[in-house]
């Protein structure tokens, strides 16, 4: 590792201070795109080699009700690249003007110009071995921050613990890393990230190590429990709470206001939530889901009063009232094979969902993006958006992440 951040060094270059903050926050606090008068034009899917054979690839989907290719897949744009890489997440710069992706087994990024012509992806730049340049491994969350993308790494360059935060700016340049906090009780896990710059918090959550990825990534013993809640000027751990297995991913409740958010215990099958209460985070469980059912992925309305959860296991996406968070509510349900990732539009009235989560955890079904119409009286599934991702030229695609455009 070439360097070590104390984040005061990060301050000066994100000016965060200055910045104003509004949604979509999905993606980042700090990114800059569609507003929730807009309606997506195109959405990005970071896609596998179902086989491993030929390179991942970024898919576009016209989103655009009234365009003649609705619901089609209207271009590819290759990694150039087939060994084992797993795409996995990927994330925009604040602008949107580019998109980086990654390689969670091959530890490769991939930078993509979305600017010049959002409908056909172009790659600009790869970065051949992320743990060769930064010193970690195992690149999954990107967060776009200004100046840059700070990258949740699961795992040292060995393919141990601990993790980071790593900043690399918008060309890919390295310039700092945040190891996780590693300690016997908190083996240095790292996984999601999502920062609250108005109360000055970052939380951090955990999954496994690199070097499970290829064994059994969600075995008891192979996976970590804890959270890390930072604060996110001084780069400092203010505390490490041990809620259940696999905490995931980190949703803030969203506006300026908004004190608390909600995270999916993947291995426990529960939901947590958390709030400030004079500048310490207190976490609460309050779902507790189907044995077994393992929930992927969580995301919240814009207006704080829904929740939306996804059980790849159980084999449906549920929907809950949360305007009371302590208390959630369930309405809705609808049943999908294994859905995993989750992206819900600015206006919150339409929630696309994917279906890939690891190569060596995937069932045997169909892959498919699809779209459900969504509000406060539940969810219906849009028929007339199903988009195939089993007869690409090369075989089938793995879909996992998603953006919008």
């Amino acid at each position: 590792m070439k360097r070590t951040l104390l984040f005061s060094a990060l301050v000066p270059l994100l000016a965060w201070a200055g910045a104003r903050f509004s949604g979509p926050e999905d993606e980042s606090v700090f990114v800059t795109g569609l507003r929730a008068g807009q309606h997506e034009s195109l959405l990005y899917v970071w896609t596998s080699d179902a086989d491993a054979k030929d390179p991942d690839f970024l898919s576009v989907i016209d989103a655009d009700p009234k365009s003649p290719s609705y619901a089609k897949v209207i271009a590819t744009a290759p990694t150039g690249s087939t060994v084992d890489n797993e795409a996995h997440h990927f994330g925009y710069t604040v602008n949107t003007d580019r998109i980086f992706a990654g390689g969670l087994v091959s530890n490769r990024l991939f930078i993509y110009d979305v600017k010049t012509d959002p409908r056909h992806p172009k790659l600009i730049k790869t970065i051949a071995d992320l743990g060769a340049l930064t010193g970690f491994s195992g690149p999954h969350t990107y967060y776009a921050v200004p100046g840059g993308v700070m990258i949740a790494m699961l795992g040292a360059k060995d393919g141990g613990g601990p993790g980071a935060l790593i900043k690399l700016d918008n060309d890919g340049k390295f310039l700092e890393a945040l190891p996780a906090p590693n300690r016997p009780d908190d083996p240095g896990y790292m996984y999601d990230v999502g920062v609250k710059p108005e109360l000055n918090r970052m939380i951090t959550s955990s999954w496994t190590h690199p070097h499970h990825f290829r064994g059994n990534p969600v075995a008891p013993e192979n996976v970590g429990d804890a959270v890390a809640v930072w604060d996110w000027k001084a780069g400092k751990v203010l505390q490490v709470e041990h809620l259940e297995k696999m905490p995931l991913e980190v949703r803030w409740m969203h506006g300026p206001s908004a004190r608390g958010g909600f995270i999916n215990c993947a291995g426990a099958g529960t939901i947590w939530y958390w709030e400030d209460k004079g500048g310490k985070l207190g976490f609460t469980r309050v779902i507790q889901l189907p044995a077994n059912s393992i929930p992927a992925d969580v995301r919240i309305s814009y207006d704080n009063r829904l929740l939306y959860v996804s059980l790849f296991a159980g084999n449906a996406l549920q929907q809950y009232d949360v305007s009371d968070p302590l208390h959630p509510k369930f309405i809705s349900e609808v049943k999908l094979d294994q859905p995993n990732m989750m992206k819900l539009t600015p206006d919150s009235r339409r929630l696309y969902v994917s279906n890939s989560l690891l190569s060596n955890l995937d069932g045997k079904v169909p892959f498919r993006v699809r779209l459900l119409n969504v509000g406060p009286q539940g969810m219906t599934l849009d028929e007339k958006f199903d988009v195939d991702f089993d007869h690409f030229p090369t075989g089938a695609g793995r879909p996992h992440d998603m953006l919008l455009k």
